[in-house]
């Protein structure tokens, strides 16, 4: 048994390892080829300026494409998130994934309506926080639920797999500022699903699949200015008065 999700099997990019086809491939090589050519910039910049620091607050959303290259666009996956930065390298993350129910074809070719969602932890290390150009490692565990529904009650059997979901994500990707407080993000995550709940522990889904999204980052200390500059402008008003 296996399902589909918005890094499943068929319908998103985690058959790519699995199906030697030549588009695919070079997907993976150019998103690849993408993040050394930004290793390469990041480490020769000569900005003194760090892109995180100390105290850093992030909150993203970024968005998971199901894609069939054979078929063409079958979906889309939600991801927001939010992080704080401990130190300039090193972040908590927490982001969420959201499917809202639309019909997956199964690899078995058993048409059912895919509804799911999760939450998932992890640890960030920026291997190179520089400038404009960030370059993550990323590893979690989390917990989530997925249900099938067929649409034909002879396929009713792949309801079965609707279930408990025990997470695992690993993965690399690179950030970019192009405004103050705002910048993109590209990521290629690993996951692996676990349903945990059915009784069998059958692995609903793995692989790697891309993510992008956009991010708005700010300081704990920026949130003490604001609230200073309130308090003052409030004195000054009261002192008018």
């Amino acid at each position: 048994m296996y399902g589909v999700f918005c890094f499943f099997y068929d319908k998103a990019c985690f058959h790519f390892l699995s199906l030697k086809e030549k588009r695919k491939m070079k997907t993976i090589r150019l998103f690849i080829l993408l993040m050394i050519v930004s290793l390469v910039t990041t480490t020769n910049a000569q900005e003194s300026e760090t892109l995180y620091k100390a105290g850093d607050i992030k909150m993203g959303i970024s968005a998971v494409p199901l894609l069939d290259l054979s078929d063409g666009y079958s979906g889309i996956v939600a991801k927001p998130s939010l992080s704080f930065y401990v130190s300039e390298h090193f972040a908590v993350n927490t982001s969420a994934f959201i499917l809202l129910p639309q019909d997956i074809e199964q690899e078995n070719r058993i048409d059912a309506e895919v509804q799911a969602y999760g939450f998932i932890p992890s640890f960030r290390k920026h291997a190179i926080n520089s400038g404009k150009f960030s370059f993550y490692l990323e590893s979690g565990v989390g917990i989530g639920a997925i249900r099938y529904e067929a649409n034909d009650p002879a396929d009713a059997a792949i309801e079965d797999n609707s279930g408990g979901l025990l997470l695992f994500s690993a993965g690399a990707g690179i950030n970019y500022k192009f405004a103050k407080c705002l910048e993109l993000e590209f990521g290629l995550p690993y996951m692996y699903g676990l349903n945990i709940t059915n009784g069998d522990d059958t692995k609903l889904f793995s692989g790697v699949a891309f993510n992008f999204g956009i991010n708005f980052v700010f300081n704990t200390k920026d949130i003490k200015k604001m609230k200073q500059k309130h308090r003052e402008r409030l004195k000054e008003k009261w002192d008018k008065e």
